[in-house]
């Protein structure tokens, strides 16, 4: 971290690099404090893996706080890592990536303690620090405690000003489908009329008694889930990539929505040899011209 100080009303409009060997430059006007992200490389997650206790704690929050998470690899070891990831979630200098990535890795005691959490940063420092709620709350497909329910129902409801936060809630009750579900979507549709129409298509969806995202085949599941998120036209699904210990999967769901091209990652876990949806979440979105007609010669 770089830090100074300057007197704006003496300072011309100028830009300011501020560069070091192996982090990511910064450029940008004058300001208090710059921050360089260190550059890692992947061989590092691998590495951490194999560490324990505090030099394992010092060596995943440096590979968070740097400008390469490398979220898959760190999903392959993620039965080694999930207890630095519980300590690192209440660290304010990482705690939205440690966050996001226990969400992305769906264990129910995780996110047990993620719904009960603070935001890790106050709402002047960051533009939005409710935001990480969103992970959380696709995360939560088939909540089974009261903490999570209601986690779902303030974000529903849109109590975080968030509308990715409310947007993400109301999939993930869609796609629960369970009559509790219709319960909190018909409180939301009072409270969060801007969502009015999504909730409105998501209570008719669970009127139709959708059939249960689980199965023994994970990519016959995996499209089913795909057809479940109705984003547009889905355009495929990539591989399954797994964890280390063969019993977690996320997948990659590729759609087409008007001139958005949408990927979202998806979460599965078996147990008892059936795979569960344990949450889908958009991870890229993109724009992407569609039915362009060829140029003349």
């Amino acid at each position: 971290m770089v830090y100074g100080t300057y007197d704006a009303a003496l300072c011309a409009p100028r830009m300011l690099s501020v560069t070091k060997d192996g982090y990511s430059s910064y450029l940008s006007g004058f300001r208090g404090q710059y921050v360089l992200r260190r550059q890692s490389e992947v061989s590092e997650v691998e590495r951490i893996a194999n560490l324990q206790g505090e030099a394992q704690l010092r060596g995943l929050r440096e590979v968070l706080a740097g400008a390469n998470r490398f979220m898959g690899k760190l999903f392959y070891y993620e039965d080694r890592l999930r207890p630095a990831l519980r300590t690192l979630a209440l660290d304010p200098d990482v705690a939205e990536p440690a966050r996001d990535l226990l969400s992305l890795i769906g264990v129910p005691e995780d996110l047990h303690l993620l719904v009960r959490l603070a935001s890790p940063q106050k709402p002047s420092m960051i533009a939005f620090p409710e935001r990480w709620r969103y992970q959380v709350a696709t995360a939560l497909v088939n909540p089974d405690n009261e903490d999570e329910w209601s986690f779902l129902r303030r974000c529903a409801s849109n109590e975080f000003s968030d509308r990715w936060v409310d947007a993400g809630a109301i999939q993930t009750l869609r796609v629960t489908g369970a009559s509790r579900s219709q319960e909190i979507l018909g409180e939301a549709q009072i409270k969060n009329s801007y969502r009015a129409s999504m909730i409105t298509k998501s209570r008719d969806n669970i009127k139709s008694n959708p059939v249960p995202l689980e199965g023994p085949e994970l990519e016959e599941l995996a499209r089913h889930v795909a057809q479940a998120l109705k984003l547009g036209n889905w355009e495929g699904n990539g591989m399954p990539s797994f964890n280390e210990t063969g019993d977690k999967a996320s997948v990659d769901l590729t759609f087409q929505a008007g001139s958005d091209y949408i990927v979202y990652t998806a979460t599965f876990h078996h147990m008892n040899g059936v795979w569960t949806l344990r949450g889908a979440y958009e991870t890229s979105q993109a724009f992407r011209m569609t039915g362009v007609l060829p140029r003349k010669q």
